[in-house]
């Protein structure tokens, strides 16, 4: 056998192989149709509404199923379906095994069809109402509508409405012009005297009495006799307008003027009283007339004329502006703002108009000053302006005392003044971390007329619990920073602490916010504030303590401490309540008693160089140690009253809490 006829044999075996293997593979489409449809119920689809349910091509999107004649085999325990049908919106719907067998119901919304109308009037002055509602005002409507009836109500004022009703099916598109009817309404016009010339439009139509009709719009009317003045108006006629009926009343013919006027927007007065510079201004013929033209900042200007009858005469203003001068002299030298608007720094003289101008004086770190001015023409005015720092400014407007957001009362210091602090080796109680260190007292400062309490703690926090006029305690230096930042935030204040994760980062020192009072304020408060003296004690520089000046270990704890003080009863064995003993000299209750009290200051024994004198600055330090002053109730030797103790805690304790301070000015 050729090797052409070996090729033509293996190609016939190869076709018989793909006819062979093409009836297996249609087969098993068959068999798998066929298990399908007996393996599973049949879902019987119902396409709603009705009358498309013939058009309707129902299929499978999602799941091993077909759909024959309506009904859906799956052999999947999730199917999904997707039902189209012309002009109607796509569905799908997702059965399960609860829904196989059943009939399940998919309703087709019908797609919404769109109106475009136009109206014959090149304006957007048409209006379009669909069932009553206003929908636009232009010349277009486009708008999209869900099947149904529609009435459109076209309006435009000049023509008369229509009304047309469209009914809306699936996916219908309506194009449409609409030619709006003109409307005629009757015009009726007379005039006193009658058989004058009417004028409509600038054409000539009869003599009055007249009646004609007019077609909408605005129509220009002009009436017009011999030894009268010519009436015009301009007349809107409107399809809601009815018959319209005018009946002029002319005046003879008198002499006038016509103004112009420069600059725009002052008064023009005609004998007094004013008159409207934009129309002829009527006057007596045969009289002198005089109109005044004036505007604030200029010269007034006015002319006198007299006219024959029927004799119209220009006039033209011309206004000069009217200026003053100015000087202005300031201390310190200040930069001049007028009207907003920078002009140079003092002493400066300027000309103004004799209008009313803001003048404005600033100055850094200075306290801005304004005063309004009007110069007078041709006349020179000075005026002095002396501007104040404005740390002094804000304290001459600083409260005396004041209530906190917290309701505890702060009370303004003004220390002009030297504190030595500590105390010498000689003196008696006295311990080796009281360093003597003089410190200058010169900025002012708000301090707690008592320490915090519970209660003003508990707006804080509101878990804390405790005798609402009593101290807090047991609180540690951080959550009283933290309290007192919490007070500055709630004033709108800068904190003065930054805290991070429990952890104190920073000490804004130039901030105005609540603070603790730092060691130097609280030894001044309670050793030299209001006293002609430095003194050891709270009360003075007497050994004898007097009644109710302070709450320590007096007899009542007689068999409880080691130490108390004889002869000395407060009348409390423990906390007392805020303010219940005696007000110290300072004018501030219990800082030598009561509880002790944490400060600003970190604890540190590094003395101060001898001699030296500090400044009371807010101390940048960050440290575990606080410094703690005062006295306190379980406290009653010689070297705990004096208003020099001080000790180092890093720890909170029952018998220690804190007292609010603040700079009027910040700590700069």
């Amino acid at each position: 056998m050729s090797e052409f006829n070996t090729a033509v044999e293996l190609a016939k075996k190869q076709q018989h192989r793909k006819i062979i293997f093409s009836l297996f593979g249609f087969v098993a489409v068959l068999v798998l149709i066929a298990i399908i449809i007996l393996a599973s119920r049949g879902t019987h689809v119902e396409v709603l509404p009705a009358e498309i349910s013939a058009e309707a091509q129902v299929s499978t999107s999602k799941g091993l199923a077909v759909v024959i004649n309506g009904y859906l085999y799956s052999l999947s325990s999730v199917a999904e379906i997707e039902v189209q049908a012309p002009n109607y919106i796509t569905a799908r719907k997702t059965l399960t095994q609860e829904n196989f067998g059943t009939v399940t119901t998919v309703t087709l919304k019908p797609k919404p069809g769109e109106l475009s109308l136009s109206s014959s009037v090149n304006d957007d002055k048409t209006s379009w109402r669909i069932n009553g509602e206003l929908i636009a005002v232009s010349q277009h409507l486009q708008q999209t509508l869900e099947v149904g009836d529609y009435s459109v109500t076209v309006n435009h004022p000049y023509f008369e409405p229509q009304t047309i009703n469209y009914t809306i099916t699936p996916a219908l598109v309506i194009n449409q012009a609409v030619t709006l009817k003109p409307i005629d309404v009757g015009v009726n016009i007379k005039s006193k005297p009658s058989d004058a010339q009417v004028l409509i439009d600038g054409v000539e139509q009869g003599k009055t009495p007249f009646v004609t009709s007019l077609n909408g719009g605005l129509h220009q009317v002009d009436i017009v006799k011999a030894g009268y003045d010519t009436t015009h108006e301009q007349l809107e006629v409107k399809n809601t307008s009815k018959d319209i009926q005018r009946n002029y009343r002319l005046l003879h013919k008198s002499a006038g003027v016509t103004a112009s006027t420069t600059p725009e927007g002052g008064t023009l007065t005609l004998n007094g009283v004013r008159v409207n510079s934009h129309n002829k201004i009527r006057i007596k013929p045969g009289r002198k007339s005089t109109l005044t033209y004036s505007k604030l900042g200029y010269f007034s200007q006015s002319k006198t004329v007299t006219l024959k009858a029927d004799q119209v005469k220009p006039l033209s203003f011309s206004l000069q502006e009217s200026k003053g001068q100015i000087e202005i002299v300031s201390t310190p030298v200040a930069q001049v703002t007028i009207d907003g608007k920078p002009v140079g720094n003092t002493p400066l003289t300027l000309s103004l108009n004799t209008l009313a101008h803001r003048v404005e004086l600033s100055l850094p770190n200075y306290r801005s000053q304004s005063r309004a001015i009007t110069p007078t023409a041709n006349s020179a005015e000075k005026i002095v302006f002396k501007l104040i720092r404005e740390d002094q400014a804000r304290l001459m407007e600083a409260a005396s005392s004041y209530k906190n957001y917290a309701g505890g009362e702060m009370v303004l210091f003004e220390p002009n003044d030297r504190i030595v602090m500590g105390a010498e080796r000689s003196e008696k109680g006295q311990r080796a971390n009281e360093f003597i260190r003089t410190v200058s007292m010169t900025k002012p400062f708000y301090a707690g007329r008592h320490e915090v309490t519970n209660g003003a703690y508990a707006s804080f926090n509101p878990n804390h619990s405790g005798p609402a006029n009593q101290p807090v305690v047991s609180i540690t230096w951080l959550e009283a920073a933290r309290y007192a930042n919490w007070l500055s935030q709630a004033e709108s204040l800068k904190p003065v602490y930054q805290i991070n994760n429990s952890r104190l980062t920073r000490i804004n020192t130039g901030a105005d916010g609540y603070r603790l009072l730092t060691e130097a304020e609280w030894e001044w408060l309670a050793r030299k504030a209001r006293r002609r003296q430095q003194t050891q004690f709270v009360w003075g520089d007497s050994t004898v303590i007097p009644k109710n000046a302070v709450n320590i270990a007096d007899m009542s704890v007689k068999g409880t401490l080691h130490v108390y003080v004889p002869n000395y009863n407060d009348g409390y064995a423990g906390i007392a309540p805020v303010m219940n003993m005696r007000a110290e000299q300072s004018g501030l209750y219990d800082m030598g008693g009561n509880v002790s009290e944490w400060v600003h200051d970190a604890y540190t024994l590094m003395p101060p160089k001898k001699g030296a004198v500090y400044n009371d600055e807010l101390s940048p330090t960050l440290s575990a140690q606080h410094v703690v002053k005062g006295a306190n109730f379980r406290q009653g030797s010689f070297t705990e009253l004096r208003a020099a103790y001080r000790d180092g805690q890093a720890g909170s304790r029952n018998d220690l809490g804190f007292r609010l301070g603040r700079f009027v000015n910040g700590g700069h």
